[in-house]
C-alpha cells in the first residue's frame, strides 16, 4: 500500500511539472498574443481554477476577466435561485506564474491536467495489447 501512495504522488508531481512546461511553452514570446493557439488551454485552466463560466485575458491590460455565479455552497439544493452571472476583473503582472499559481494538488485536479496535457500537448496515449483496428 505504501508504494502505491508514493507512485500515486510521484505521478502527480510528474503530471503538474508537465504542466508547467506546457504553461511555460504556452506563453512564450514567440507565440502572438493575439492569435496564441494555446490561449483556449489558458482560458480553459482559469475557468477551472475560478469555477468560472467564461475567461477573457486581456494582454494589454494584464488582466483577465471572469464570469462567475453563486457557489453552489451558498446555492443549496434549490436551483431556481441561481443569480445571474458576475463579472470579476483580476490583475497580473506575469501571466504564466498566474497561470502556474492555479496548479493544485489532488486526485480530481491530477486528472484533469493529464486531460489537458493529452490535448494541447500532443501527447498519445500508449495502446494496449489488446486493441483492435477497424
Amino acid at each position: 500500500m505504501e508504494f502505491n501512495c508514493y507512485a500515486m504522488k510521484n505521478q502527480e508531481q510528474i503530471v503538474r511539472e508537465e504542466m508547467r512546461k506546457l504553461i511555460s511553452k504556452t506563453c512564450t514570446n514567440s507565440l502572438s498574443r493575439d492569435h496564441n493557439p494555446y490561449s483556449l488551454f489558458q482560458r480553459t485552466l482559469l475557468k477551472y481554477y475560478f469555477n468560472s463560466a467564461d475567461v477573457t485575458i486581456d494582454h494589454s491590460a494584464s488582466t483577465i476577466s471572469l464570469w462567475t455565479s453563486e457557489t453552489p455552497s451558498t446555492l443549496g439544493h434549490n436551483l431556481y435561485r441561481l443569480k445571474d452571472a458576475v463579472a470579476v476583473t483580476i490583475s497580473y503582472s506575469n501571466l504564466e506564474e498566474t497561470l502556474k499559481g492555479c496548479l493544485e494538488s489532488g486526485e480530481n485536479h491530477t486528472r484533469f491536467y493529464k486531460l489537458l496535457l493529452f490535448q494541447y500537448n500532443n501527447v498519445s496515449a500508449p495502446l494496449g495489447s489488446n486493441v483492435k483496428s477497424a
